[in-house]
């Protein structure tokens, strides 16, 4: 039984654009074939970003892809938690008596 894995691609006017590869039922078939996938999206994107660089989509007024969260950010000056420390359990409180 032969499988099949793909890709889809939507442009910014609507069109649609699937991407297609054909493999058998085994491992290294399907790995073989997503790496071929890789390299056909991989090779379609780098070109759609050159067509969109060399046409100069990002026109005056137009956000890059990331600026409008720097802009509408204004929590820019409060420390973040850190994401590399460990919740820890509280400490124990040690009793003490009064004589």
């Amino acid at each position: 039984m032969a499988a099949q894995v793909l890709a889809r691609l939507k442009y910014r006017d609507g069109q649609r654009e699937e991407i297609i590869v054909k493999v058998d039922n085994h491992l290294t078939s399907l790995i073989s074939g997503i790496n071929q996938l890789n390299a056909s999206v991989s090779q379609l994107l780098s070109e759609l970003v050159e067509r969109e660089n060399t046409r100069g989509d990002c026109a005056q007024g137009e956000l890059v892809r990331g600026e409008e969260h720097k802009e509408d950010s204004d929590e820019e000056d409060e420390p973040e938690d850190s994401p590399t420390s460990e919740p820890q359990p509280p400490t124990k409180r040690t009793k003490t008596c009064k004589i």
